[in-house]
């Protein structure tokens, strides 16, 4: 059972067409109107769904590579990405209004399967790894054989070699230590 029904598509379609202009919270004066629905919900409902400035369909190439590189050379310090100012890009090069969330799952499907291929690419000559500099150390277990065999289907990115131990050693206030005879 869908949550919204088509009355109430009509009255967010009209109350935003009509009056969203005239209030500084255009979603919480709905959701007022319409108590069945929080404010969130109905922004959700007219942002990705009832906005008649919205295109449907699938994505041209050229709207593909755009969202590509956008993803790519527009990233902030912190790796994210501005998903509304690529809307607003597409908007002036493509005169196709998108979801933002549309563009952002173009983006994560192409990321995805690019993160993909990386990971299941087998290099030539490599589907044994010697790891006998590691058991070498004192402190890690010797396994059966000194080298690791990687099965060809396996990615390899996947594999992690055994973990070398701390040298901090872990601090225990229970245990009673003999007093440490003083050197001079």
């Amino acid at each position: 059972m869908p949550i919204f029904d088509l009355k109430t598509d009509d009255q967010i379609k009209e109350f935003m067409q009509d009056e969203r202009k005239n209030h500084n919270k255009p979603y919480v004066e709905l959701s007022r109107r319409i108590p069945k629905y929080s404010p969130k919900q109905i922004c959700h409902r007219w942002n990705y769904k009832l906005n008649p400035r919205l295109t449907d369909g699938p994505f041209t190439q050229e709207e593909k590579e755009f969202i590509y590189k956008w993803g790519k050379n527009n990233k902030n310090f912190f790796g994210e990405i501005k998903w509304s100012h690529c809307q607003r890009a597409m908007e002036k090069k493509f005169n196709k209004f998108r979801a933002v969330n549309r563009i952002l799952g173009m983006w994560l499907t192409h990321f995805k399967r690019r993160e993909r291929r990386v990971k299941t690419y087998n290099f030539p000559g490599t589907s044994v790894i010697d790891f006998s500099n590691v058991y070498n150390h004192p402190h890690v277990k010797q396994p059966d054989t000194s080298t690791t065999t990687i099965v060809s289907n396996v990615p390899l990115l996947r594999f992690r070699p055994p973990r070398l131990p701390t040298l901090i050693p872990n601090f225990q206030p229970e245990m009673n230590l003999p007093k440490m005879m003083p050197l001079f």
